[in-house]
C-alpha cells in the first residue's frame, strides 16, 4: 500500500511541472497580472513598464480585480504612462463594481478631488460608503461631512479611522473636540490625546499648551498616559496589516497605495 502511494505522490508532484497543469496558467487573469507586476519590480536595466501595462491591459480586460486598481493607479499617478484621472476613474469602477472596496475608496477619492467632472461630493459619498470599513474611507466621508458642517456624524468617522492609526483624522477628531461645534460635545481632555497622537506621529501642529493650560498639570499628565496607551492599542502599524507605509498616506487627502501595497489593502 505504502509503495502505490508513494508512486501517485510522484505522478502527481510530475504532472505539476507540465506545462498548462498549473492553477495559474500564464495567460490566465492572475498569471497575466504576476507577469506585469514582475514587470513592473524590474530593476533599471530591465524594468519594461510597456510590457508591465500591456499584460496588466490584458489581465484586466478578462476581469482581474488587483490589475485593475494598479492600472487606475497608473492612470491616477502618471506611473510610466500619461496621467489621465478619468482612465484611472474608469478602471477603479470596474474593480469596485465587483466589490473590491480599496478600488471604492480609490474611486470616490478621486471623485472627492474634483478630478472627473462632473461628478461631485455625493457621487463620491456613494462609492466611499461601499467601503465604509476601511480608515481611508471612513477618513473622507468625515472630510465630507464636516464640509456640510454635519458635525456629529463627522466626528463619529473620524473616530472609527482613530482608532485604526490614521493621525490626520485623529487631528480632526480632536479639534472637534476643542471647540465642540454644533451637538459635538466639547472634550478638553479627549480632544488633547488625540491631538497629542497625530503629533506624535508628525501631523499637524495643534496648539496643546492651550489646552495643558484648561486641564492642569495632574489631567495633562492622566492625558499624555492615555495617548501612549492608545497609540499602542491604535498604532497604525498594530491595525494596517502592511498596508501602510508610502509617502502621501498621512497627506490631509491621503494619496493611493502603490501597487507592491495594494495586495494587504483588502
Amino acid at each position: 500500500m505504502f509503495p502505490r502511494f508513494a508512486a501517485s505522490i510522484v505522478i502527481v508532484s510530475m504532472l505539476a511541472l507540465i506545462p498548462g497543469q498549473s492553477q495559474t496558467s500564464s495567460t490566465s487573469g492572475p498569471g497575466l497580472y504576476e507577469k506585469g507586476m514582475n514587470a513592473i519590480r524590474g530593476g533599471t536595466l530591465n524594468r519594461n513598464d510597456i510590457g508591465a501595462i500591456e499584460y496588466l491591459r490584458k489581465s484586466a480586460d478578462l476581469g482581474f480585480v488587483p490589475a485593475q486598481v494598479v492600472l487606475g493607479f497608473m492612470y491616477e499617478t502618471g506611473f510610466s504612462v500619461a496621467r489621465e484621472p478619468r482612465r484611472a476613474a474608469d478602471w477603479y469602477k470596474k474593480a469596485a463594481q465587483q466589490g473590491d472596496p480599496l478600488a471604492a475608496w480609490l474611486l470616490g477619492r478621486v471623485i472627492y478631488l474634483g478630478e472627473v467632472p462632473p461628478l461631485g461630493v455625493n457621487d463620491a459619498v456613494t462609492w466611499l460608503e461601499r467601503a465604509a470599513s476601511d480608515p481611508f474611507a471612513q477618513y473622507l466621508l468625515g472630510m465630507i461631512k464636516l464640509q456640510k458642517h454635519d458635525y456629529t456624524q463627522a466626528a463619529g468617522l473620524f473616530q472609527k479611522a482613530s482608532e485604526r492609526g490614521l493621525p490626520q483624522a485623529q487631528y480632526e477628531l480632536g479639534m472637534l473636540l476643542q471647540r465642540g461645534p454644533g451637538s459635538v460635545k466639547r472634550d478638553r481632555f479627549e480632544a488633547y490625546v488625540w491631538l497629542l497622537m497625530a503629533a506624535n506621529a508628525g501631523y499637524g501642529n495643534p496648539e496643546l499648551q492651550s489646552l495643558e493650560s484648561d486641564l492642569g498639570a495632574t489631567r495633562t499628565e492622566e492625558a499624555k498616559t492615555t495617548a501612549r496607551q492608545r497609540e499602542r492599542d491604535y498604532g497604525r502599524s498594530a491595525n494596517a496589516h502592511r498596508c501602510t507605509g508610502w509617502e502621501g498616506e498621512f497627506a490631509r487627502v491621503p494619496t493611493p497605495p502603490p501597487p507592491d501595497t495594494q495586495q494587504f489593502c483588502r
